[in-house]
């Protein structure tokens, strides 16, 4: 599959192989890199992107601050470079934050690199300018590792089990241990103990966790009403809870925002419908209007073109979504070419979309796979299916 970006390429996060930014999408070159392996999945973080091959390998590019891109120095990276694992280590999944990375490996174990403080591998003494490269994360879990994410300087990870696990800066209540303070190291997250986690995203300032019976509990950051615990409920929340408004809603994805203000929350159902949450700004919410929504509001199908939805994306000030049938949309900010509309370009501050709008650039037989959105771009992953 092929992989595609566009937005603010400043610190070369575009990989394009400039610091250019595009309005439209960018066809990612990576063939010296991967050779004739293709790309099954994308992440993108603070200023960076990392794509996972399917044979195992991750390549990076973009700001290298901190050793983000986990290439063995800080510097800059403006194509595509691998990331330097272990030898004959193969990854199944890779999560990028704001200033750090982590990923899970075949043998379910984990690395991190990047800002120690929010790798969970206390007692080492790093270069000053960060953990460079991947180091594992031991003694991790007593359970199957199933999947990680990367938030602003901490992470979650949850098992096969369904047991969930958070480390690092716990402001906001982000860790959800019922305080804001920092964990060094990985800390069950005992509120979630007993409801079976499926999937969990780390945002900003919040982040949430979708349970295997489709309810979604969310922690951390409230004020903007990204929890989505309505309007009575805007303080941090410091354990996960539940969004009782989605009752008998069966969700499989959420998304929270990568933004520090501003905060908002998409989640996907399983037969495809949409809500979104929280700060209305720039129209990110996708309802027609710049209005907060304190709790989940669908977003109409027919803003969609009544296709069912596969996958969401929330950046800090604009939003995606991939149909089932591959179609990207996005909506929000537009400015820096975030949205990938022609039409934005000499328009840095003006440019927006209120609801969701398909980015054109795609022909027919390109079908997306998944889109991730950072604050400043977005990244598509696309199957060019042959007529």
């Amino acid at each position: 599959m092929a992989v595609y970006t566009w937005g603010f390429g400043k610190a070369g996060q575009l990989g394009t192989g400039t610091a250019s930014t595009s309005h439209t999408p960018q066809l990612l070159k990576c063939e010296d890199v991967i050779g004739q392996a293709s790309v099954s999945q994308i992440s993108s973080g603070g200023l960076h992107t990392c794509c996972l091959t399917d044979d195992g390998r991750v390549m990076s590019f973009g700001c290298g601050k901190h050793g983000r891109l986990g290439s063995g120095n800080d510097e800059d990276q403006l194509s595509p470079s691998p990331v330097k694992f272990p030898h004959n280590t193969k990854i199944v999944q890779v999560s990028c934050g704001s200033w750090h990375g982590a990923a899970v490996s075949e043998d379910r174990q984990l690395f991190t690199w990047g800002y120690p403080r929010a790798c969970g591998v206390p007692g080492i003494i790093p270069d000053p300018r960060g953990i460079l490269t991947p180091i594992p994360v031991p003694s991790f879990t007593p359970g199957r590792l199933s999947g990680v994410s990367c938030g602003h300087n901490y992470t979650l990870a949850w098992t096969d089990s369904g047991q969930a696990f958070s480390w690092g800066c716990g402001r906001h209540g982000v860790l959800g241990h019922g305080t804001e303070e920092d964990s060094p190291t990985p800390r069950e997250i005992e509120v979630l103990s007993d409801k079976g986690v499926a999937f969990m995203d780390a945002g900003y300032a919040h982040c949430g966790a979708v349970t295997k019976d489709g309810a979604v509990c969310m922690f951390g950051k409230g004020a903007d009403g990204a929890l989505g615990l309505k309007e009575k409920t805007l303080g941090n929340n410091l354990v996960p809870t539940k969004v009782n408004s989605l009752k008998g809603v069966d969700v499989v994805e959420i998304s929270c925002s990568v933004g520090e203000h501003h905060g908002h929350t998409l989640a996907v159902t399983r037969d495809g419908q949409v809500y979104s949450w929280g700060d209305g700004y720039k129209g990110k919410l996708g309802t027609g209007d710049q209005e907060p929504r304190f709790e989940p509001t669908k977003i109409p199908p027919s803003s969609f073109q009544n296709e069912a939805i596969a996958h969401v994306g929330s950046g800090g000030i604009h939003s995606s979504a991939v149909s089932v049938s591959g179609r990207v949309f996005t909506w929000g900010c537009g400015s820096d070419g975030r949205l990938g509309h022609p039409e934005g370009k000499g328009h840095r501050y003006l440019f927006r979309s209120d609801v969701p709008k398909q980015v054109e650039f795609f022909k027919p037989n390109q079908h997306a796979e998944m889109v991730k959105c950072s604050y400043y771009h977005t990244v598509a992953l696309v199957n060019e299916v042959k007529r």
